[in-house]
């Protein structure tokens, strides 16, 4: 379910020409909208990730709130 809000999410921004850029401890980890660069996941939504493993902690960290 968190995929398919997030993929909406990713599809509006980019409909309105707008970027969400999204850092863990200054480090870019992923980008959203319209400058996304996309590869795999360029086949679902504008959704470009740098940092996978950092992605995957921040996903993990959130489901124990």
């Amino acid at each position: 379910m968190v995929l398919d809000e997030l993929k909406d999410f990713a599809l509006r921004l980019k409909e309105k020409g707008y970027t969400l850029n999204i850092y863990i401890n200054g480090e870019l980890v992923l980008v959203v909208g319209k400058n996304a660069k996309p590869g795999l996941l360029g086949i679902f939504a504008p959704i470009e990730i740098k940092n996978l493993k950092k992605v995957l902690e921040l996903y993990a960290g959130s489901k124990g709130s």
